[in-house]
């Protein structure tokens, strides 16, 4: 199962977000719930670094299962707005796969 845990401030700006695990839905390289949820992560991140002046802090694995982006300013409208779409995006995976996706909340 692919685990998002997704750390928010008080304000509800997300500080922290961690992709972990596989989701096991089908056969490696044809796994479409991986896919979509790698695709909406990776995408959302290079909106933030291509249209905004955020340079987040990003750690992951070469080999995939793990990646984690923090350090992006909770003070930017912009990339705040694009991490809280992502989060609907994922959202909508789990809706529909739950049994290969969760997003937790802190």
């Amino acid at each position: 199962m692919i685990t998002v845990d997704v750390t928010l401030n008080d304000a509800g700006q997300v500080t922290d977000v961690i992709m972990d695990g596989h989701a096991e839905h089908g056969e490696y390289g044809h796994d479409i719930v991986c896919a979509g949820a790698s695709a909406v992560l990776f995408g959302s991140v290079n909106a933030i670094m291509g249209l905004t002046s955020e340079k987040p802090d990003i750690d992951y694995n070469d080999d995939g299962g793990y990646f984690h982006v923090r350090s992006v300013d909770t003070t930017n409208e912009q990339a705040q707005l694009i991490l809280q779409a992502m989060l609907v995006s994922l959202q909508t995976i789990e809706e529909e796969y739950k049994e290969n996706i969760r997003l937790n909340y802190k």
